[in-house]
């Protein structure tokens, strides 16, 4: 019966993992969606690094979601 419970447990787990790492990826684009909003709003020289940066983390968090369903 323990090994039942065992692998139930770590299905739970694994699937907590992903979800968390798609809730990541759904973070991130809603940093995108900010910094375009702010970059409209808000004239500055660094605008086009933040835009580079929200993608690049949109990039970097859609990579974490593939590695998760790869490694588990």
């Amino acid at each position: 019966m323990i090994p039942q419970i065992n692998q139930y447990l770590q299905i739970l787990e694994k699937s907590s993992f992903v979800l968390g790492a798609v809730l990541y990826v759904i973070f991130a684009m809603v940093v995108i969606k900010q910094v375009g909003t702010m970059s409209k709003n808000v004239n500055d020289k660094f605008n086009s690094v933040l835009i580079t940066f929200s993608y690049v983390h949109f990039v970097f968090a859609v990579f974490l979601v593939f590695l998760t369903l790869v490694i588990l």
